[in-house]
Formats: structure tokens, C-alpha cells, sequence
């Protein structure tokens, strides 16, 4: 099922961008927040990727039920859960309201779609019956709508069209997938490697191959990581296979990993495996590389007999985590 809703990504974003905003407020924020775990989390990741070379104002990414003390009044903050359920983004946008912040919805049901309409939130409500993880599209381009509609456009038609049509080549992205899987699927844990502009995708690729291939992953990011991780593998013990992120492009760090990082993998005898992100937007490398990290995860679990919707310890820890809100 997650494969082929994966694989029907190009369908989902065209879906995305036409659905409502409904009770729709035009604010002036002082900065952007973004809440959200998981697959529904890595939006605002991949929103403060976007946005860093096209707002004036700061993005914020939170990850936990509590809020920092200084997120109040001017501050726009955009909630989002796939299920609507999800209990750290239900307590944290609690807070949010509670401080007067704008707040802003993004779910396809749950109580977040129930507060969104008893308190007039605005807010968009997606298509139900995915995995969040397979609903990325749904979530980022009705995004990327909102926030044009917002007057704070992080990716312009041109871009969100470029992006959109590298989603329609599905048997060319499934096949690089697969030739991927065969590289990655065995010889323990890998070390995913992108440039700071790509760090989001980092940890998408790392994040399914946790929950679609159950596998564990590491991310290095360039430069920080020629500060501390490289150090790491001069005494041998190191991932024995690295997935290298390349922008494709004429940028400093794109050079760096060909001139430094790969030749100091290949020195501690780290297999590598690189793929070149596709497209001249951001946000098309950024939609290309998360369709192939996507099919890939799931092509590694389908060689293992692994059932890649089952996500058994989250659903545990989700059951303790509502245990101890109760209790506490």
C-alpha cells in the first residue's frame, strides 16, 4: 500500500496545491513556527530549507511538546500532524494559543482539525488513508500554498512545476532506487552525507530507512562534519558504506565533497554511493531526492521480508507516552 501511494506522488501534489485554506487570516509575523514530529515534522525542515535565501524573517522548527519562552504574540506558528493526533503537537500548539500566537493547522482529521474549527483556526484539511510519511506531498505543497497565500512564497510556479513533473518519472526514480537498495541493503550501518542546504533530506533518508527498512543510519553534514565526524573513522571503526547527497552544482561544498570528502572516505576504505539531485530548484533536488530515499527504504525492506508500514516501537512508545500525560 505505502508503495504505491509513494508512487503516486505526482498525483498527490497536484491534489495538494488545489486543496482550501479555510477561515484564512493574512498576519505579519515576526518569525515562523513550525510544530511537528516524524513525517509530519520534516515539512517545516524542508519549509526552513526552502526559506532561507527567500524570507526575512526566521524559521523555527519544534520537535517536543514544550514551547521556548520566547514563541508569544508575533509569532505565526503552523501546526502539523497528519493524523491530527499526534500528542507533543497537540500540547505544544495548546501552549501556542494559549501565549495568543497566530496558529495555523495543517492535518487531515483528529483533535487539531476539531480546535482548528471550534476556535476559527485557520486551516487546511488533507486526504486521509496514508501513512505520514507517504503523504509528504500533501503536506509540504499545501504548505508552500499557504505560505504564497501568506505573502511569504519560499518556492515560486516555476519551481513547484519543476518539482511536480521529476514526481511524474516514477520508473526511472524506482530504478535508481533499486540499484541504490542493492548497495545499501547490506554491511551495517550507513552514513548519509549532504552539504547544509540539503541537511533536511539527510535526515528524510535516514528517517525512512528507520521506519520503512528498519534499519539504523547516521547523517553527516558538510562542513560541520569535516570538524568532528571524519575524526571519527581514523581508528577504524566507522560506517563501512556512505550515501553522498551531491547538489549537482558549481557550489563551494558541492567542490568540497569532491575534492575532500569522497577521497577521505575512499582513505578509510568507506564504500561509497552518491546521487546527484535532479532539477535546478531547491525544492525540485529537495522532491527528487526524498522520492528516491522513498522507494529505496522500500525497496531494502521488500529484500528483507520486511513489512514497511509496520512501525511497531512508535506505536509503543506513543502508548506510554499517552500513559504518562494522564498520569502526570
Amino acid at each position: 500500500m505505502i508503495e504505491r501511494h509513494i508512487e503516486a506522488w505526482y498525483d498527490m501534489a497536484v491534489r495538494a496545491l488545489k486543496l482550501d485554506i479555510e477561515s484564512l487570516k493574512i498576519p505579519t509575523p515576526s518569525l515562523l513556527v513550525f510544530l511537528g514530529l516524524g513525517g509530519s515534522g520534516i515539512i517545516g525542515d524542508y519549509i526552513k530549507a526552502l526559506g532561507y535565501d527567500k524570507l526575512d524573517i526566521p524559521i523555527y522548527v519544534i520537535k517536543e511538546a514544550k514551547l521556548p519562552k520566547w514563541i508569544g504574540k508575533e509569532n505565526l506558528v503552523i501546526a502539523i500532524s497528519y493524523s491530527g493526533n499526534t500528542l507533543e503537537t497537540i500540547e505544544a500548539t495548546r501552549s501556542a494559543l494559549n501565549r495568543g500566537s497566530m496558529v495555523y493547522i495543517v492535518s487531515s482529521n483528529g483533535k487539531l482539525i476539531e480546535y482548528a474549527r471550534q476556535k476559527g483556526l485557520p486551516y487546511i484539511k488533507l486526504d486521509g488513508g496514508y501513512a505520514p510519511r507517504a503523504a509528504l506531498p500533501l503536506m509540504l505543497y499545501s504548505c508552500l500554498k499557504l505560505l504564497d497565500s501568506l505573502g511569504l512564497c519560499v518556492a515560486d510556479d516555476n519551481a513547484i512545476e519543476e518539482s511536480i513533473e521529476l514526481l511524474k518519472a516514477t520508473s526511472q526514480n524506482k530504478a535508481i532506487a533499486e540499484k541504490m537498495a542493492l548497495s545499501l541493503a547490506e554491511g551495517g550501518i550507513p552514513s548519509i552525507i549532504a552539504d547544509a542546504r540539503f541537511e533536511a533530506l539527510a535526515l528524510r533518508f535516514k528517517n525512512d530507512l528507520n521506519e520503512n527498512a528498519k534499519m539504523s543510519a547516521k547523517c553527516e553534514i558538510i562542513p560541520e562534519a569535516m570538524h568532528n565526524d571524519i575524526v571519527g573513522y581514523e581508528r577504524g571503526v566507522c560506517p563501512q558504506k556512505a550515501l553522498i547527497l551531491s547538489a549537482d552544482d558549481d557550489h563551494l561544498y558541492t567542490k568540497l565533497i569532491e575534492a575532500f570528502v569522497k577521497k577521505i572516505l575512499k582513505k578509510f576504505h568507506v564504500q561509497t554511493l552518491t546521487l546527484n539531485l535532479k532539477g535546478k530548484s531547491m525544492l525540485a533536488k529537495l522532491m527528487y531526492g526524498t522520492h528516491i530515499s522513498s522507494l529505496m527504504s522500500i525497496a531494502i525492506a521488500k529484500k528483507h521480508n520486511i513489512n514497511p508500514e509496520s512501525t511497531v516501537s512508535i506505536s509503543e512508545y506513543k502508548k506510554t507516552l499517552k500513559e504518562l500525560l494522564n498520569t502526570g
